[in-house]
């Protein structure tokens, strides 16, 4: 990536006032950007995870741009140069969410692990209504189980094979 971007004329500078933020392994841009301090930083994020959910959770730490996909070619050059000019977009497939926001909320708690009891209390619900929020979670999006769940948020199905 360092060859493309060198070839267009972008430089890596440590002080550069964008970032471009790339998910490898998938899932390090959501860390990244829960504990990134970006004041005054333009962040463009990319990743290939294929869940619509985990596309609203970056976004929601408001980077200049998200690419979603195989956005490390000329789409990435664009996003640079366009994010340098001001905008703020992203680039997603032309599917969205199934999922309610408090019930994305659900998922992402599902996808770091947490339990029935921890996701209740973080919501200020029952039990119950969490086990009856996953059942839900599960039958909109055709998964078996939360460890399904899980696994989709991150987008590795392909370990249920």
């Amino acid at each position: 990536m360092s060859n493309s971007l060198n070839a267009h004329g972008f430089q890596q500078e440590a002080t550069a006032s964008i970032l471009v933020l790339v998910d490898a392994p998938q899932g390090s841009a959501l860390r990244e950007l829960e504990h990134m301090d970006n004041k005054g930083r333009l962040v463009i994020v990319t990743t290939h995870n294929p869940c619509p959910e985990y596309w609203e959770d970056l976004w929601s730490f408001q980077p200049a741009v998200l690419l979603v996909g195989d956005s490390l070619g000329d789409e990435l050059h664009d996003a640079i140069t366009r994010a340098a000019q001001g905008d703020h977009y992203r680039s997603t497939p032309g599917y969205s969410t199934v999922l309610t926001v408090p019930e994305r909320i659900v998922l992402h708690y599902i996808a770091r692990g947490w339990s029935l009891e921890r996701i209740a209390e973080a919501r200020g619900v029952s039990s119950k209504t969490v086990s009856n929020t996953i059942t839900t979670i599960c039958e909109k999006l055709g998964l078996s189980d939360r460890s399904a769940a899980m696994l989709y948020y991150w987008g590795r199905l392909d370990l249920l094979v």
